[in-house]
């Protein structure tokens, strides 16, 4: 944290002095006059920090307008999300499958429509520039449902007599169903599982959520991802990209399974592991079995605009120092580690996300 803020602090926003109590009135002026400037503003950044592709999962009424502006030349594309869709044990699903059939013209008081209204709406995300769906779920199980069990669960659900038990085997059958239509759509899928979301009551009933209290959890891969892979795995048009905030699972699950299965990717340390420690770690447990290309290169998660620069600039740094350690025990040639350094920012990104 303290290299980002250093690191904006100075290249971002020009500051030159070390803030300390003394002299923060007059770093709050100046960051207050740097930020109102029109150099500041978020065009201008787009431009200055040389994004080439940035993915947001905004709605798409936002993607449009944009899109629509020939002042914008930078590329912005949709991704699509289907989480909270997926709960429906969850406060507001039945309300949020209402604006879903909305959207799509299709009725989703049946699960065969929800199905069919979620590859219609991905279809649109797809048309809109969308090349990849997100999706972060407490674990990655993936069991797949006959149609007549998850048609039950779904009525009810809807009737508001849902059972627990059937709560867990809805989910997962639907994370099962989005990669089957990733095999069917070619939107590369990215799993997010293994996070306790709002663990301290106290705090939601104060706060709300996304306030601080979402922690790890361990999390498996190999034996619950099993029904995707054994369907999808080897298939050339599904792609699967896994996070993990639990760093156990790279070398443990993670590693092996993007090293076998040509649809499985490493995804770069998320959350509470990107950070310089934690993402050197990340490089020695994947490497052995994943190698380099069968990781997503870094890609930036990120709710601050201004943090950008600073976090690809870690990234790269960590890198090149992992490559340098290789180099220096004969274990990589020099000439290779600087192709490689341009891979992981660049190329690597690309080819998996399928940017283009």
């Amino acid at each position: 944290m303290r290299f980002w803020f250093e690191s904006e602090f100075s290249e971002v926003f020009g500051l030159t002095e070390q803030p300390s109590a003394a002299n923060a009135d007059a770093l709050y002026d100046q960051l207050a006059e740097t930020v109102s400037s029109p150099a500041f503003r978020p065009r201008a950044l787009f431009d200055r920090f040389r994004i080439a592709v940035l993915a947001t999962t905004d709605d798409l009424e936002a993607h449009a307008r944009l899109a629509a502006d020939p002042g914008f030349a930078g590329r912005v594309v949709p991704t699509f999300r289907a989480d909270r869709y997926m709960s429906p044990d969850e406060p507001g699903w039945a309300a949020r499958l209402a604006r879903l059939a909305g959207s799509a013209g299709i009725d989703t008081g049946s699960y065969a429509g929800l199905l069919a209204a979620l590859r219609a709406r991905r279809a649109v995300f797809a048309a809109a520039g969308g090349t990849a769906t997100d999706t972060g779920v407490i674990d990655a199980g993936s069991d797949p449902l006959t149609e007549a069990a998850a048609a039950r669960i779904h009525r009810s659900a809807l009737a508001g007599t849902l059972a627990e038990a059937d709560t867990v085997a809805y989910r997962r059958n639907l994370l099962y169903r989005l990669a089957e239509m990733s095999a069917e759509d070619g939107l590369v899928m990215q799993l997010h599982p293994g996070v306790h979301r709002n663990h301290h009551r106290s705090t939601y009933d104060a706060f709300g959520p996304d306030t601080g209290h979402d922690l790890p959890a361990v999390t498996a891969f190999t034996e619950p991802l099993a029904p995707i892979l054994r369907d999808f795995g080897t298939n050339l048009v599904f792609r699967l990209v896994l996070f993990t905030v639990d760093e156990t699972a790279f070398s443990r699950e993670i590693a092996p399974l993007a090293g076998f299965y040509p649809s499985v990717y490493a995804g770069a340390p998320w959350w509470f592991l990107d950070t310089p420690a934690a993402i050197l770690r990340y490089r020695r447990a994947i490497t052995d079995s994943a190698g380099f290309a069968k990781t997503s290169g870094f890609i930036d998660d990120t709710r601050a605009f201004c943090s950008i620069p600073a976090r690809h600039d870690m990234s790269r740094r960590v890198d090149a120092a992992f490559l340098a350690s290789l180099v220096v025990t004969h274990q990589l040639g020099e000439e290779d580690a600087f192709g490689l350094a341009r891979r992981l920012v660049d190329d690597i990104p690309r080819q998996v996300f399928r940017l283009g």
